[in-house]
């Protein structure tokens, strides 16, 4: 498309981020660089906590989006594999009043990459190959770790959940995987850790045994209390995994069992 020239500096831009903490967290965390200048291109996000399954949306919802991309695009909406929806071409000037619009029907959570993104396949809830749920695990996560602080403490981690070996969640490649497994017609939940599907790829190795649903988050809890406690300044959970293995995060989480 003809993109309309933007100015080099964006004074009423610049004076939102520096007013309003909330929408400078989302600029930082939902937008991303564009190859025109003036322009970034934004990340609407599905993964509002614990009240909505992640990647869901209502018919109002995406009828907001489709007048977003009108007012505020090119009328173009892409899919992301994560499960969000995203803007390609938004220019910096309009992106203040995109956001109160996206606040206002709740597709403003600035958590993208974050853990609470979480990627989950419908599960039991709605498809008949499940082995286990997947959305009532992803929203008890979502509900343990909503504090944003702790979110962005925490930084960059990809937790993606299947309900069965087809895993549609992508858990195989998640930082943190989780794959339900069915034990004699008992839900199960089995964690893996290391996974990456961008540049460096790699499957995530399966840390032991697998848990009852309502222990998965502290399982998760416990894997992110040995990344903390581990980690060098400035440095992923992906990154530390990679320098001191498995070991250190199978010994704390079965460490009582």
């Amino acid at each position: 498309p003809e993109y309309p020239p933007q100015p080099a500096v964006d004074l009423a831009f610049g004076s939102a981020l520096a007013r309003d903490a909330e929408f400078a967290r989302w600029v930082q965390r939902n937008t991303h660089a564009h190859k025109q200048p003036g322009y970034v291109s934004v990340t609407l996000s599905t993964k509002p906590g614990a009240d909505m399954p992640p990647g869901d949306v209502t018919a109002e919802q995406m009828e907001q989006v489709a007048l977003m991309s009108e007012r505020f695009g090119f009328c173009e909406i892409r899919v992301a594999h994560e499960q969000n929806l995203v803007l390609p071409d938004v220019a910096k000037a309009d992106l203040y009043a995109l956001w109160q619009q996206a606040c206002a029907f709740g597709l403003a959570t600035a958590n993208i990459g974050l853990l609470t993104d979480v990627i989950a396949c419908p599960g039991g809830d709605y498809c008949s190959l499940a082995n286990a749920k997947s959305i009532p695990v992803a929203q008890a996560i979502q509900q343990r770790f909503a504090d944003p602080e702790l979110l962005q403490d925490l930084g960059e981690i990809s937790l993606n959940i299947s309900g069965c070996m087809n895993a549609c969640g992508h858990h195989h490649v998640g930082h943190i995987g989780i794959l339900g497994v069915d034990k004699k017609g008992e839900e199960y939940y089995q964690i893996s850790i290391g996974g990456n599907s961008t540049d460096d790829a790699s499957l995530g190795k399966i840390l032991g045994p697998s848990f009852f649903r309502e222990d998965v988050p502290g399982v998760v809890e416990k894997v992110l209390e040995v990344y903390v406690a581990e980690r060098h300044e400035d440095e992923r959970f992906l990154d530390t995994y990679r320098r001191i293995g498995l070991k250190p995060f199978k010994e704390r989480v079965y460490a009582q069992q």
